[in-house]
C-alpha cells in the first residue's frame, strides 16, 4: 500500500496544480520571507520538525540500527533517510499547501489540513471516490507503518528484560495503547498529552542519547561501527562534528523548546 500512496500523492500533485488559486499555495510555498528569520521560533520549528520526521537520536533509531546488517553503510544509509524523507513531505507539500488555498482553507490549520483539502480535490477528478478510498486506507498503512517503529522500541525493550516472546509483547502494548487511547480521545486531554510527549520526553531522550553517543561511548567503539560496512573510511570529523556540534545544538534545541512551548 505504501507504493500506493506515493503514487496517489503524485497524481493528486498534478491535479492540485490546475486548480484555480493553486499559484497562492506555490507562492507561500517558495517565496521567502526573510524577516522570518531573525525569528527565534522559526528556528525552533525547523529544527523540532527535523528531529521529529527524521527521530535523530531517538531510541527508535538505536533499535532499527541494531537490526541492520554489518555490511551496510551507515552514512549512506543516513542521507538516503533524509533526502527521501524530505521528497515526501516536499510531495505532500505540492498537494495540501495549493489545495488549500484553493478551496479556502487557511494553511495554518496543520495535519487536519490533509482531510479537509484532499477529499475536495477527489471530488473534481474521474473515479474519484474509488480513488479516495484506496488513498485513505494507504493512510491508514503509512500510520501503523509510524507505530510499527514506536512499537518496535519498547517492545524489543520488553522482550529483552523479561525474556517475553513477540507475539505476546506486541499484543500487550496493543492493549495498553488502546486502553489509554480511550481516556485521552477527547481533544482537550490529546493536546496536553501530546505536548508533553513532544515538548519535554522526545527532545529530552535525543539530548540523552546525544550525550551517551558523543560523550560516554568511547570514540574508538563509535568509529569501529561507523566504518564497518562503508567502503571508504569515514575520518573522526564526524565524531568531532556529533561531539561539539550537534550535542550542544540538540541541548539548545530542547531548552528553547520547553521555553517556547514546542519544537515543530
Amino acid at each position: 500500500m505504501m507504493p500506493a500512496f506515493f503514487i496517489l500523492f503524485f497524481i493528486l500533485a498534478v491535479r492540485v496544480a490546475f486548480l484555480p488559486g493553486a499559484i497562492e499555495g506555490y507562492k507561500y510555498l517558495f517565496v521567502p520571507d526573510w524577516s522570518y528569520l531573525s525569528n527565534v521560533e522559526t528556528w525552533i520549528n525547523a529544527m523540532g520538525q527535523a528531529f521529529f520526521s527524521l527521530s535523530i537520536t531517538g531510541s527508535g533509531m538505536i533499535v532499527c540500527g541494531a537490526y541492520l546488517d554489518k555490511k551496510e553503510d551507515i552514512i549512506n544509509g543516513a542521507l538516503q533517510t533524509g533526502i527521501f524523507d524530505t521528497i515526501a513531505a516536499m510531495i505532500a507539500a505540492f498537494v495540501v499547501i495549493p489545495a488549500s488555498f484553493a478551496f479556502g482553507y487557511p494553511a495554518s490549520a496543520g495535519p487536519s489540513l490533509m482531510f479537509m483539502t484532499i477529499p475536495e480535490v477527489f471530488k473534481q477528478m474521474p473515479f474519484g471516490q474509488l480513488l479516495a478510498i484506496l488513498f485513505f486506507v494507504s493512510v491508514v498503512f503509512a500510520a501503523v507503518s509510524s507505530l510499527q517503529n514506536m512499537f518496535e522500541v519498547v517492545g524489543e525493550s520488553i522482550q529483552t528484560r523479561f525474556k517475553m516472546t513477540r507475539k505476546a509483547v506486541i499484543v500487550l502494548l496493543g492493549i495498553i495503547a488502546l486502553v489509554i487511547g480511550i481516556f485521552i480521545e477527547p481533544e482537550n486531554k490529546v493536546g496536553p498529552w501530546m505536548d508533553v510527549v513532544t515538548i519535554y520526553i522526545i527532545p529530552f531522550g535525543a539530548v540523552l542519547g546525544a550525550i551517551s553517543w558523543y560523550w560516554i561511548l568511547k570514540k574508538e567503539s563509535y568509529m569501529e561501527e561507523l566504518n564497518q560496512g562503508s567502503k571508504v573510511t569515514r575520518s573522526e570529523m564526524y565524531h568531532n562534528v556529533g561531539k561539539y556540534v550537534y550535542v550542544p545544538l540538540v541541548l539548545v534545541v530542547f531548552v528553547l523548546g520547553v521555553m517556547y512551548h514546542g519544537i515543530g
